[in-house]
């Protein structure tokens, strides 16, 4: 994206707003007592509302009018973000200056600005999400305006990790089906049928075991699958484990970034390009576990990581034939060792994968013994950090320890005299 560059003086702000009453149709902007910075922030906001305009209603020629057009660079780049927004079902869209963080550039009539934009993708999201960046703006050649010059603050970015998605860092190449929006890029979109399939197919095998999602939630799933890691990179910290070893995330979009309270808008889910190329019942088995973890959402929140990851692998199997639901090579090796339930620490392992399974077959046998049933009741009953060593006697009548036994024991033998796991 484009960078701010030094530039020569140009007319005072006042020159500016002469100007702008001298050749403009429109009232002169309002000019208040309080930051300072009211009357840019009105010429700010005139900018940024010809920019929503004319990314909601796909008219190019508005778009650009609200860029520094003597930049090509920076008009290539954002021709590049104008062609991402095309291919996306945006219901709502539109800017606020953040007028509280206006910065005048020193040495220069640039000033930089955070704004606040908020983007509904329609079927995806139960509601707009407000994410923050930072612009910058200069006046436009003939002073009659502000115009956008930079919409990359690299420091600003990287004090605000998980800012972005993937359509504001390069090209997009995005499919849909019924119920499923795909994001890809040039080199992961070859494989944009079989992911969209085994999508479309997951959401009715997880909902066929778990059920219906409530009714305010939306109706469809967005996957990503590209191969820049720029979009894992904005998610440190936020997932379990290192997100550029996973094959699988899913990712919760929340409604304002800057205030967790609001809740979330959707989830979504980010496939490894490693993983499109394997056969069709393993991609379908991640996407099924991933997508339980969208379906549920929130639901379970702060459950122990061996409960909301068992009933993920638990439901992505169920549509599989006994036979082929594999165990990883080491899942056996270390049930022979296990005496208690896996903890954070075990996922975040070298074994991470064998306490998958191990958290797998702990849910099939409360699945099998108690009914599935229990097993959302547990979620329920687990979330925000509810001690399990009081839950599960009263809810299973064991404590946790027994459990974990009972669990690797029905592994075992249900694995036991096959050849290999």
């Amino acid at each position: 994206m484009s960078t701010a560059r030094a530039r020569g003086f140009l007319p005072a702000l006042a020159l500016l707003l002469l100007s702008l009453t001298a050749c403009s149709d429109d009232p002169p902007p309002p000019t208040y007592s309080g930051s300072g910075y009211d009357d840019v922030a009105t010429l700010m906001q005139k900018t940024l509302d010809k920019r929503a305009r004319g990314l909601r209603t796909h008219d190019v020629a508005r778009f650009r009018k609200a860029l520094d057009r003597g930049d090509a660079g920076l008009v290539e780049e954002q021709q590049a973000y104008f062609d991402n927004l095309a291919q996306l079902p945006v219901g709502e869209l539109h800017y606020e200056v953040a007028a509280d963080t206006i910065t005048p550039v020193e040495g220069s009539e640039d000033y930089w600005v955070e704004v606040v934009l908020s983007l509904g993708l329609d079927g995806y999201d139960a509601t707009p999400t407000r994410t923050r960046d930072r612009f910058l703006f200069t006046p436009s050649p003939d002073k009659s305006r502000l115009v956008i010059t930079s919409t990359t603050d690299y420091s600003w970015e990287t004090a605000h990790p998980g800012n972005l998605q993937p359509w504001d860092l390069g090209p997009i190449q995005v499919r849909e089906a019924v119920g499923v929006l795909g994001v890809f890029d040039d080199t992961t979109v070859r494989n944009a049928g079989k992911v969209l399939d085994a999508a479309g197919s997951g959401r009715s095998d997880v909902r066929s075991v778990i059920g219906s999602t409530s009714a305010t939630a939306p109706t469809g799933v967005v996957v990503y699958s590209l191969r820049d890691p720029a979009f894992l990179r904005g998610l440190a910290d936020q997932t379990v484990g290192d997100p550029d070893r996973a094959d699988g995330l899913t990712i919760a979009v929340p409604v304002d970034g800057m205030d967790a309270s609001q809740g979330v808008a959707s989830y979504r889910i980010f496939l490894n390009p490693r993983v499109l190329e394997q056969p069709v019942g393993v991609l379908g088995r991640l996407v099924r576990h991933e997508l339980t973890h969208a379906t549920l959402g929130s639901r379970g929140h702060g459950a122990p990581l061996w409960l909301s990851e068992g009933v993920a692998e638990y439901v992505s199997v169920q549509p599989m034939a006994p036979a082929r639901r594999r165990l990883p090579a080491r899942a056996l090796d270390l049930a022979a060792t296990v005496t208690d339930l896996p903890g954070a620490a075990q996922f975040g392992g070298p074994d991470a994968e064998a306490w998958y399974a191990v958290s797998w077959w702990v849910c099939e046998y409360v699945a099998s013994v108690y009914g599935r049933p229990v097993l959302l009741l547990l979620l329920d009953r687990l979330a925000d950090g509810a001690d399990q060593a009081q839950v599960l006697p009263e809810v299973l009548g064991v404590t946790p320890a027994q459990l974990a036994q009972r669990g690797v024991g029905l592994m075992e033998r249900t694995y036991s005299g096959q050849e290999g796991p």
